[in-house]
């Protein structure tokens, strides 16, 4: 396999799968609904796919020096570096973001406390006239930073309110490497949705475009709309993820470049009225086809959250280990039942309900009170942050004073 070198200390991995494979092989024998069945095959065949190589991971560089704070791009938890071809992967975590909010807490806390570098702060301290404005500004403030970068970096530009990162930057990098090995690794990888938008529907960016590589019988007999459901909403439930979701993605800097240099010539040669959506023009230029792009059709590094809730259960990390661990150790992972992936990135785009919902859920949540996440909630807490884009640090205080990140703060009405 060239230009990667491996490890074989996969077993957490391994163990999801094995335990996912066989629970979905009790439901294949017992289960008489045909598209239940049909998820079973899908997910206990991807399962199989998985177990048949322990070759997963990144090799990482040995370091035990100790940061604190850690400078931009290295994590607070290990200095680690994941490589490509033989040489460190040099990325940035870049974050859109004009001011902070207990949402964003929550999401770097859980990129930090999954060993991410501390992120870049695109657009931090700006003003702009209102939300829409705002998102679309992220154009600007991100192609101006990718000018500053050398081409051969990459770049992870994730949303900063809705995202929560369950595995390691190293599970999401290893990912990413494999999903990109095939294109020497040149390849930019957004997220996917079930439905384009906000893009007319008779447009490129809706309809010149890859079919999903997911089965086209993946929902059964409604997948893509071949057959008509009660409420006309729930049609999108049952789509295969195809369209660009530009608020979760990760490539190389040249590319990137040339992403936001067309999407923002399009929205200075655009009527001001239509220069509301940042996802609009990025998708726009994914329907050129004329750039090296594409979709996670599996989720294999972000799972969109639009349409898509029911596609995901959860699963304990060690269900077939023996002896197992003990309650308070196991860690409860979003696992989608339909392609089959354990997604190191959950993007909540659309509707926010289920946030709070499934915040209790999370394995940092439910495990708060461990040793070992307790003290990486403090040092989260004492020596995480985020950088702007001129190099000043942000401390955990600075961004989130001394708010608690399992309990929301008191809701307020609007005045």
């Amino acid at each position: 396999m060239s230009g990667i070198a491996r490890k074989s200390n996969t077993m957490k991995k391994v163990v999801v799968c094995t335990a996912v494979a066989a629970f979905l092989i009790l439901l294949l024998s017992a289960g008489k609904d045909n598209s239940l069945r049909q998820s079973a095959t899908v997910i206990a065949a991807s399962a199989r796919e998985k177990l048949s190589s322990t070759a997963t991971v990144a090799t990482v560089a040995d370091a035990n020096a100790s940061k604190t704070p850690a400078p931009a791009g290295e994590s607070i938890i290990t200095d680690e570096k994941p490589t490509v071809n033989g040489k460190p992967l040099e990325l940035e975590f870049l974050i859109p973001l004009t001011s902070s909010h207990f949402n964003f807490c929550r999401s770097l806390y859980t990129a930090l406390i999954n060993d991410y570098p501390k992120p870049t702060l695109i657009n931090w301290g700006k003003v702009y006239a209102d939300a829409p404005q705002a998102r679309v500004r992220k154009i600007n403030g991100i192609d101006e930073y990718l000018h500053r970068m050398r081409p051969n970096q990459y770049a992870l530009i994730m949303d900063g309110f809705d995202v929560w990162y369950q595995l390691s930057y190293h599970d999401l990098i290893s990912h990413f490497l494999e999903l990109s090995e095939s294109n020497n690794y040149d390849v930019a990888v957004f997220g996917a949705d079930k439905k384009c938008w906000p893009n007319e529907i008779n447009s490129p960016a809706c309809i010149n475009i890859p079919e999903s590589t997911l089965p086209t019988d993946a929902y059964g007999p409604w997948t893509d709309g071949r057959k008509p459901v009660a409420n006309p909403r729930e049609r999108f439930n049952y789509n295969r993820p195809r369209w660009l979701n530009s608020g979760n993605m990760i490539g190389p800097v040249s590319i990137l470049r040339e992403i936001y240099d067309r999407a923002n010539y399009s929205i200075s040669h655009a009527p001001p009225e239509e220069v509301y959506s940042d996802q609009m023009y990025i998708a726009e230029v994914y329907g050129q086809q004329n750039l090296n792009m594409t979709v996670d059709y599996k989720s294999d590094l972000f799972q969109t959250m639009t349409f898509s809730h029911a596609d995901v259960m959860f699963v304990e990390d060690d269900l077939l280990t023996y002896p197992r661990k003990p309650p308070s150790q196991r860690r409860m992972l979003a696992f989608n039942k339909v392609s089959g992936a354990l997604p190191p990135v959950l993007h909540f785009n659309g509707p926010k309900k289920a946030m709070d919902a499934w915040w209790p859920q999370m394995w940092w949540s439910r495990e708060r009170e461990n040793p070992e996440v307790l003290e990486k909630s403090r040092k989260v807490y004492q020596s995480g942050g985020a950088y702007t884009i001129n190099g000043e640090f942000l401390s955990w205080y600075d961004l989130c004073g001394t708010q608690d990140v399992h309990n929301p703060p008191p809701w307020k009405p609007e005045n």
